[in-house]
């Protein structure tokens, strides 16, 4: 069940769009020299810009219902108990895919297959990028935005929607030097973002819309490009790693789409409806 909704969809993508795109092109500007900021300044505009979709989501949910709404959407990050098999793949389908990419890349000319940070630091590492590494600043927006979507598609069409949402809401961050994204390939990106949030969508669905397993997720995820070098950032610029990843990625979720009950469910919702009319 939803809550019912009385802000328009749009005034919540504008504001996680708006408040993202506005800070990130100061950064930008910075990064090229056109803007005299410092780095720490482009760094502080980045963060901001990084809590667009939170921001969105609670001034959407606090339109919808006032406080008692929002107490409920941000409770949501409290709902722990899940499925073994989600928490599981919350916690290793990324690492996995991308650790297996790596593999392949080692054995087809690419660097050795290698940590690219001691195992020690793992857990520190997590916690970092949890609280501040872009999960918090963005799940909550999503959540908002998977639920709103589902007003007009199923469950599977509106997570690859969103995918390719989350995929354009980075389209500055392509643009900054020096940035990940800067050195990746936008179409490879599309492809992991679609997958990755067709993952996100079925362990939310499938766990009384826990935003916790997609914080889980999307934390598991931005380790991978701590763990390994999946992202080439040298002369020579490679990209299969991360490619690679992105095509396992998408592998994994169309196994998930077909096989996944509360897709496979909204689907046969869907065409029984259909052949109502």
């Amino acid at each position: 069940m939803h809550p019912s909704f009385r802000t328009p969809a749009w005034f919540y993508f504008v504001l996680a769009f708006g408040m993202a795109w506005i800070a990130w092109f100061f950064s930008l500007l910075g990064s090229r020299g056109i803007l005299p900021l410092s780095p720490v300044a482009q760094l502080i505009c980045l963060f901001v810009g990084s809590f667009g979709p939170f921001v969105g989501a609670f001034v959407a949910a606090y339109r919808d219902g006032g406080w008692p709404a929002v107490r409920e959407f941000a409770g949501r990050s409290l709902r722990y108990r899940m499925g073994l098999i989600y928490f599981l793949a919350a916690m290793l389908l990324v690492p996995v895919a991308a650790g297996l990419s790596m593999a392949w890349l080692a054995s087809h000319g690419g660097p050795p297959f290698a940590f690219a940070m001691p195992l020690s630091h793992l857990p520190l590492l997590y916690v970092e990028l949890l609280l501040i590494g872009g999960s918090i600043n963005e799940e909550f927006g999503w959540a908002y935005a998977i639920d709103r979507l589902q007003q007009r598609y199923n469950l599977l069409w509106a997570a690859v929607l969103l995918g390719v949402i989350w995929g354009c809401w980075h389209i500055p961050l392509f643009f900054i030097v020096g940035l990940t994204q800067s050195f990746m390939p936008f179409w490879a990106f599309l492809i992991f973002t679609v997958a990755l949030r067709i993952a996100i969508v079925w362990g939310y669905a499938s766990n009384r819309q826990s935003i916790l397993i997609a914080l889980l997720f999307h934390t598991a995820s931005n380790v991978c490009f701590n763990l390994y070098t999946i992202v080439d950032r040298s002369p020579r610029h490679d990209e299969r790693g991360f490619i690679g990843t992105a095509l396992i990625m998408l592998a994994v979720s169309l196994l998930i789409a077909l096989t996944a009950r509360c897709y496979r469910a909204q689907s046969s919702i869907m065409t029984m409806e259909t052949g109502a009319k």
